[in-house]
């Protein structure tokens, strides 16, 4: 069968150019939609990467705010604690002038005291004990130590008697009063004294 095109020659090749520029221009937009993909992609972890950013030195700073205030507050801790464990040393201080009172009172009257001394007299050297209290910083790794009064453990009483049975009396009355914990006669001998000879005894009194 013979096909005759009526078109001519000049229309078939304007229409022959408008199919091959509308298949470029397809093309064209198609390759445009996939290089846009990853380019909005890329924006958006750039805003992203920008937010996450001001969040992170917002949270830097917010960290640097609560350092600061741990570390005063650590400080203040520690000045309260060491305040603390002074006012309870302070506290165990023995009343000392009722003390004596009531170890006249409980003293046979025919002995008479030398001495009254705490065991150990004096507090050891550089001040007391040292008590660490373990409280770290997130800045320093310094563990501060707290001074702690050392409080006499015992007391030391010392005299003479008329006769060998007022020590153990008067050990005896002290121990009735259950102010300590134990009361011990540790010496008892009989040593001349100017005009005469009298027992002289030394007392351990614990708490």
């Amino acid at each position: 069968m013979v096909r005759i095109n009526l078109i001519s020659e000049t229309v078939q090749l304007a229409q022959a150019k408008r199919r091959r520029i509308k298949a470029w221009a397809i093309s064209i937009l198609l390759a445009a939609a996939v290089l846009a993909v990853p380019l909005t992609i890329d924006r958006v972890q750039r805003a992203e990467a920008t937010e996450l950013g001001l969040q992170n030195r917002r949270l830097q700073a917010e960290l640097t705010r609560m350092r600061a205030d741990l570390a005063a507050l650590t400080t203040l801790m520690d000045e309260v604690g060491s305040q603390l464990e002074r006012a309870a040393a302070l506290r165990s201080k023995r009343p000392w002038s009722a003390m004596f009172a009531m170890i006249d009172q409980c003293m046979p009257q025919g002995c008479w005291l030398v001495s009254i001394a705490t065991d150990p007299a004096a507090p050891p050297p550089g001040g007391g004990r040292k008590k660490v209290v373990r409280v770290r910083d997130l800045d320093a790794d310094e563990i501060p130590a707290v001074v702690v009064i050392d409080a006499p453990r015992m007391l030391r009483i010392a005299g003479f008697a008329m006769d060998a049975s007022e020590p153990l009396a008067f050990a005896s009355n002290l121990k009735e009063t259950a102010v300590f914990t134990g009361v011990i006669l540790e010496h008892l001998r009989l040593e001349p004294v100017l005009d005469g000879s009298y027992f002289r005894f030394e007392l351990i009194c614990e708490w």
